[in-house]
């Protein structure tokens, strides 16, 4: 079975999952209809997502108003849900079905959960099967274990369901990009969906996305809004209700979502049309899927796809275009006072990455997520803290230029001074 045709936009399906919010049934499949009638023809789904409820939902939706199977469905498997009675928010869902998420990237896991996966879905097949949150980050120091049984079992599985029609495409779905490297290292992959790493905010993916163009692997975008803060222009949200990377922004992350915004104010354009074209402009990119609830969003996203991103608006927002190479993407650390000993990660790094720091380059011996600080110069245990040109608390342990901070707070990070203007170190 060949890999798929592939629209240029898709609906995400965790929110009628009901991730953060409690959504109603007849929500859901209103939302799940409305984007049917709008065009909107790929629908990306997972066992996580509620915990079936989203599966569920979506294959509802599609039997009573796609009964002739055109949609094409996407859904993932890693994760065996479990019967439990546990209801009320869990893993970020709000009364969600009542099951538990077990990892589990074997052959047999990934059997059983692709034919649970069919049943919710109402479907013999699936167009595109992707292992579900494979990685470092997501997983610690089960890392290893997991990714040997992926590549080792469950990999295998998915190659025997390509091979009997059940599935077209098979690849990754994840939000890391080291693991994508670490998996592209020994097999290959159809597609691979990363959800935030390429967006207006976080741009870590272009080395990335070079080396699946290079390789002939699809990649599809989620997360274009980075969970939510690109959505809309932050001058009309309140603060307490952006979401970035699935939490609550810092100050520096609100200061760049602004200054985008108010370039595409400069050019005529809503800054979430642009979130939702930018990923597009990278030759690997195939599609760019948004996560929908309510008609209301479906609405939005169809006017978001209909409007022209002119091109003097890339020229602000995306300086480096059309060809980036990794030395040219944002900067991934930003110096918020000239006395600071410490800077922020402002875009997930990846081990290896190269960052200007200390007034040289260092490689990233580890990944960094966004909001962690990193040493400007080496530290000592007891040193102290220097954020914003004060002290914030004291060293628990060594380390050296670049690496990660660990420390005891002495107050709040979120201080008076925290609207002096940021110098950035920037790139030799």
């Amino acid at each position: 079975m060949s890999m798929p045709a592939l629209p240029r936009f898709g609906m995400g399906t965790a929110a009628i999952g009901n991730l953060y919010r409690a959504v109603g049934d007849d929500a859901a499949l209103a939302t799940v209809a409305s984007a049917l009638a709008a065009g909107i023809g790929y629908f990306d789904t997972a066992p996580h997502y509620g915990f079936g409820l989203a599966e569920r939902r979506l294959g509802a939706a599609l039997a009573a108003h796609d009964p002739a199977g055109g949609a094409r469905v996407s859904t993932k498997v890693g994760r065996r849900l479990v019967p439990c009675a546990a209801r009320g928010t869990r893993h970020g869902f709000v009364d969600a079905d009542p099951f538990e998420p077990v990892f589990d990237y074997s052959a047999e896991g990934i059997r059983a959960s692709f034919g649970d996966s069919l049943a919710r879905l109402r479907r013999a097949r699936v167009d595109l099967l992707f292992a579900h949150d494979l990685g470092r980050l997501t997983h610690g120091d089960d890392h290893p274990r997991h990714l040997a049984a992926f590549l080792d079992g469950g990999h295998g599985a998915m190659l025997e369901l390509q091979r009997s029609g059940a599935v077209g495409g098979i690849g990754i779905g994840v939000n890391e990009i080291a693991v994508c490297d670490e998996v592209l290292d020994h097999i290959d992959l159809d597609v691979i969906l990363l959800a935030g790493r390429y967006t207006l905010l976080d741009r870590s993916a272009a080395r990335l996305l070079d080396r699946c163009a290079e390789r002939g692997v699809r990649v599809i975008i989620g997360g274009p809004y980075n969970s939510g803060i690109l959505a809309a222009d932050p001058e009309a949200v309140d603060p307490a209700a952006l979401h970035y990377d699935y939490a609550a922004p810092d100050a520096a992350i609100v200061a760049r979502t602004r200054a985008l915004a108010a370039a595409c104010r400069a050019v005529g354009v809503a800054l979430p049309a642009a979130a939702l074209h930018f990923p597009l402009r990278h030759p690997a990119v195939a599609c760019v899927v948004a996560g929908l609830v309510g008609i209301d969003q479906v609405a939005a996203m169809v006017a978001r796809i209909a409007t022209p991103v002119p091109e003097p608006a890339w020229a602000a927002l995306d300086p480096s275009a059309p060809a980036q190479r990794p030395e040219e993407t944002m900067n991934q650390l930003i110096l918020l006072h000239p006395d600071d000993n410490v800077m922020i990660c402002v875009a997930p790094i990846a081990a290896g990455d190269v960052l200007p720091i200390g007034g040289g380059t260092v490689p990233a011996r580890e990944g960094i997520t966004v909001g962690h600080k990193l040493a400007r110069v080496p530290l000592s245990p007891g040193d102290k803290v220097i954020k914003y040109g004060a002290p914030i608390g004291s060293m628990t342990a060594a380390a050296a230029t670049g690496e990660w901070v660990h420390m005891h707070n002495m107050k709040s990070d979120y201080i008076a001074s925290h609207t002096r203007a940021t110098v950035t170190e920037t790139r030799a």
